[in-house]
């Protein structure tokens, strides 16, 4: 379980949500660094399992992965079958991991009972479909909303401007089709 889904377990375990998980990386609960006394609530619980097992039994299934040709629509028709109809699926990972119509007409036709996203498939725009439904709440990318993460932005970007004004090449060069 990487750094994001532990701190989302963390706040999940001291809501009594039992956790399961399914990741690339360790996931025993000793592995995930918790405060005192969570490690024993998360002990029994954190369970790392497959991700049908995942899909089919969880209530809430939050996303945090990185978008890579194999989590590219991770989260498709059959994975949103799979899942509860009373479940939600939250996504602030990247927007390309959930197949945005997929979901559209899972969340029409009652497949699952809702969502939230923070991240889209083709950003800045939503598909359509989601934005007149009452079971998905839509944020606006607000992940990297930090003052540190906006601080170290703002950083880079005057980096950037340095560098080419000094005749280097930029330090994150955009390419533009």
């Amino acid at each position: 379980m990487g750094h994001i889904g532990r701190a989302v377990a963390r706040r999940a375990a001291a809501f009594g949500m039992e956790i399961v998980n399914s990741s690339r990386r360790d996931s025993r609960p000793e592995a995930l660094s918790l405060p005192v006394g969570l490690d024993e609530l998360l002990e029994t619980s954190s369970l790392p399992v497959g991700l049908d097992e995942l899909l089919e039994t969880s209530d809430v299934v939050s996303v945090h992965c990185p978008l890579t040709s194999q989590t590219r629509h991770l989260i498709d028709a059959v994975a949103l079958e799979r899942m509860k109809p009373s479940a939600f699926l939250i996504n602030t990972a990247r927007g390309a991991v959930v197949d945005e119509a997929a979901l559209a007409q899972a969340l029409s036709t009652g497949t699952i009972a809702g969502a939230g996203l923070d991240v889209y498939e083709n950003e800045p725009d939503v598909h359509p479909g989601l934005r007149t439904l009452d079971n998905v709440v839509l944020a606006p990318h607000l992940g990297s909303a930090t003052v540190e993460t906006r601080a170290r932005m703002a950083e880079l970007a005057a980096d950037n401007v340095v560098a080419v004004l000094c005749g280097r090449d930029a330090i994150t060069p955009v390419s533009v089709p």
